[in-house]
């Protein structure tokens, strides 16, 4: 079996959704975090199943996996696009 760099099955459905939301808009001029806003409530139903698989653990630490899980897009965003802006047109 031969793996590919677009082979997305091995993306989580959240990750999948998120993906799918976020990135085809990096090189826009929308806000990250507005990108990421959006992209959260388009993925609502992939976010609460995540959620759901995490029912065991204590509040906090879902609130605190859930927040690091936005955050981490939001500058993921603006990584890429700082690194854009430096490449050569």
């Amino acid at each position: 079996m031969v793996a590919v760099a677009d082979d997305r099955s091995f993306e989580p459905p959240e990750v999948r959704c998120l993906n799918d939301h976020t990135i085809p808009l990096i090189k826009t001029t929308i806000p990250a975090k507005k990108l990421v806003d959006d992209a959260w409530v388009q993925c609502k139903p992939e976010l609460d199943e995540w959620m759901k698989l995490q029912e065991s653990l204590p509040e906090e630490m879902k609130q605190n996996m859930r927040r690091q899980l936005y955050d981490f897009y939001i500058r993921m965003i603006e990584k890429r696009r700082q690194f854009e802006a430096r490449q050569p047109a």
